[in-house]
């Protein structure tokens, strides 16, 4: 990994600090920013629009051929996992975390039901070959006259080596295939995406990228759905054309980044996603300071300190995470923040330190749903299943989310 020297990276350190951090808090924040609940419609300006696109893969979506997506009037999706015999018990469990993953996160703008037979089923899973051996799973829209009639993942029961998957890279596969299933049809570009193509890194969140992805596709009238939409659904929407008309986009793969002026929060952060695509850490770490300085509050301040100090961990550059937590940590004490020592400590594979850390936290707050949701990650991580029961028993009423 590219190393940053320790003076250049002490002096970006000293100037996060200069930062101030005594302006009024407010009720925003990035993450909550980034969870899109409705969308975007017509009534929205121009700006809004463009700052999504320009902070997402839709235009990858839109590339890949027809737009396919539900009708919204559909969900929730009633959805068939096989309940084969032939795997892992766990293998059920988890693609049913997956779909829970995706309702959570996008809360509620796609939603799911399970059923017991696939012939009432919208969408159905099955554990057999997909005759991709090279993937875990797979997935196929059946479609009739413009109209999605069936939708059917398949997941690979053994890999390459006729080993069973573990739990960490069956629900990557599966969060992918579901996004797939939504209509997700254009992979990312970001290797930090859910839909990234799967190779040596198995992503297991879902990114404000992901989920602005998401909210665009289900904003515009598609070319393929379940069910038409009739006119008032349709005038509510946009069409992709009208989306993409909105920019004159200042960053993209094939843009020159040196040559880009940048001005406004998205194309900061837009010019540190691409840095940071390119491994191009310190960089990256500078826009990011930029959108720290940009924002208002101490509490957004430090969630730009925490995606730089997740950035470091991803590049496994631990040094540089650790000083990035304190950063994030000292601006601002919050649910957030707080999880960062169990989380470096969990990248660096010292998940017992990482467990106490996050049992201490939820002691004290069994509302801290970053503490909690990492807890059952590790624990899915390496198959202790009675204890992630435990845990979601303790604090899925007060952290999680009942779905």
């Amino acid at each position: 990994m590219k190393k940053i020297g320790y003076l250049t990276f002490l002096a970006l350190v000293m100037a996060f600090s200069t930062v101030s951090v005594y302006a009024d808090d407010v009720n925003m924040s990035m993450t909550k920013d980034s969870m899109i609940t409705v969308g975007y419609d017509k009534s929205m300006g121009e700006k809004t629009i463009k700052a999504a696109v320009i902070d997402s893969y839709f235009r990858n979506v839109c590339k890949n051929g027809k737009l396919i997506r539900w009708n919204k009037a559909s969900f929730p999706l009633k959805v068939y996992i096989d309940n084969s015999t032939n795997v892992p018990e766990y293998y059920q469990e988890v693609v049913v975390s997956a779909y829970h993953a995706w309702q959570r996160a996008s809360e509620g703008l796609v939603r799911f039901t399970f059923v017991d037979t696939p012939e009432e089923a919208d969408t159905k899973c099955y554990f057999k070959e997909n005759g991709r051996q090279e993937s875990i799973g797979s997935h196929t829209f059946t479609i009739n006259n413009n109209l999605i009639t069936d939708s059917v993942l398949l997941f690979n029961p053994l890999d390459k080596k006729g080993s069973t998957h573990d739990s960490k890279q069956l629900f990557s596969a599966a969060l992918q295939e579901i996004g797939h299933s939504l209509g997700l049809t254009g992979g990312s570009p970001s290797i930090y995406d859910v839909m990234y193509p799967i190779g040596i890194k198995f992503n297991t969140e879902i990114t404000p990228r992901d989920l602005k992805t998401l909210a665009l596709l289900y904003s515009v009238i598609p070319d393929v759905t379940n069910k038409p939409l009739d006119n008032v659904e349709k005038a509510k929407l946009m069409t992709s054309a009208e989306v993409l008309e909105t920019l004159n986009v200042p960053v993209n793969d094939d843009t020159n980044l040196e040559e880009v002026v940048p001005g406004e929060i998205a194309t900061h952060l837009a010019l540190a996603e691409q840095y940071r695509k390119k491994a191009e850490y310190l960089k990256a770490a500078q826009e990011y300071q930029i959108v720290a300085q940009m924002k208002a509050d101490r509490r957004s301040k430090s969630e730009v300190y925490y995606e730089v100090a997740v950035m470091y961990l991803d590049a496994e550059e631990f040094d540089n995470a650790k000083n990035c937590a304190d950063i994030a940590w000292a601006t601002d004490e919050n649910d957030l923040t707080i999880t960062l020592p169990p989380l470096i400590n969990y990248y660096m594979k010292r998940s017992n330190s990482a467990v106490s850390q996050l049992e201490e936290i939820l002691k004290d707050n069994p509302y801290n749903k970053h503490a909690y949701k990492l807890l059952c990650q590790i624990y899915r991580d390496k198959h202790h299943e009675n204890l992630l029961y435990s845990t979601i028993k303790r604090y899925g009423k007060t952290a999680g989310k009942v779905d």
